[in-house]
């Protein structure tokens, strides 16, 4: 065990100090996505989850936000999360979002290696490589506003390209506590010869999640709280409180999410059912801001598809938190 955590920290300060090192080219393509139900599949956040569970699933969540304000951020996302062997995880994610005049296509790979201390006691590290574009659309030129020549918007609608690389950490002990840590975008470089001022300050970003697992069997019912923590370049920091309630062996959902940071609050409720190897989620959330009043809050719908059978025995009631 001593091993494990002298090797984890090693690893977590190299991945700082490479962090440090890094240029902030585009605070932009540093955030990541806007997902209410990474809960339900966390490799959407943290690429060590990839395959940690022993499930191969399909995935495709859509959120829309704002809805119903013109040119609002709208989001797509293609997954796939898969353990092709034993010790290893694999994930993909194709990713495009389009908010007003502004287009982001994100095309990612992640891979997790999965360490078992004991029956009871595992955890997993994992890298992510992205591709991403970062463009305008035509309309940013023909805008009556545009002054042109502009060459910065000129580029842009030609599409900037980025390199980036996440590392993650995923551990599960005692099948009652789950702990993440994502370094995002920990190191990122622009893909083509152009000469820029180096930044003089550089962004630390992090995502850190902690969650419980307890099973009250009685009521056929698993509540899985967790809270989640983000500090993106130089965003303040966002903080998500979560329920999960997973009731009648995981065929019905419910969830509830509080979130607060300096600048903005807001809550979510997430309603899921499984039909077999079919998985269907909807979360509809809105914020406790002026700008609420000029739109009709934000939607998100994942559907999800396991193929084949879980490698993972289900966990005997001994091994999870119970309340009789």
């Amino acid at each position: 065990m001593r091993q494990f955590i002298n090797t984890f920290l090693a690893v977590l300060i190299l991945a700082i100090s490479l962090n440090v090192q890094a240029q902030d080219y585009a605070k932009a393509i540093k955030t990541p996505a806007v997902y209410n139900h990474y809960t339900l599949n966390p490799f959407l956040i943290n690429p060590a989850n990839s395959g940690f569970d022993g499930h191969n699933r399909l995935l495709l969540n859509f959120r829309s936000q704002w809805a119903g304000f013109d040119d609002s951020p709208k989001g797509i996302t293609l997954g796939i999360n898969a353990t092709p062997a034993a010790n290893m995880g694999l994930s993909g994610l194709i990713y495009a979002e389009n908010f007003g005049v502004a287009n982001r296509f994100n095309g990612q790979v992640n891979y997790a290696y999965n360490f078992k201390i004991s029956e009871d006691h595992k955890f997993s590290l994992g890298l992510g490589g992205t591709y991403t574009q970062y463009s305008l659309d035509n309309r940013a030129i023909t805008d009556p506003n545009h002054q042109s020549p502009d060459p910065i918007i000129n580029r842009a609608v030609n599409g900037l390209n980025y390199f980036g690389a996440d590392f993650g950490f995923w551990g599960e002990f005692n099948k009652k506590l789950r702990v993440g840590i994502t370094l995002p975008q920990f190191a990122l470089v622009r893909l083509d010869n152009e000469v820029r001022a180096k930044d003089t300050a550089s962004n630390f970003n992090f995502v850190g999640f902690l969650g419980g697992i307890w099973n009250i069997p009685s009521y056929r019912l698993v509540i899985e709280p967790s809270v989640c923590v983000r500090k993106i370049s130089d965003v303040p920091f966002g903080t998500d409180l979560n329920v999960l309630f997973k009731m009648l062996e995981d065929r019905l959902t419910g969830g509830f999410t509080y979130s607060f940071g300096p600048s903005d609050s807001r809550v979510s409720f997430l309603l899921g059912v499984r039909i077999e190897q079919l998985r269907f989620y909807y979360s509809y959330d809105q914020t406790y801001q002026i700008f609420q009043n000029y739109n009709g809050g934000s939607h998100e719908l994942t559907v999800s598809f396991d193929i084949g059978k879980s490698s993972k025995p289900a966990p005997a009631q001994k091994d999870v938190m119970e309340v009789k």
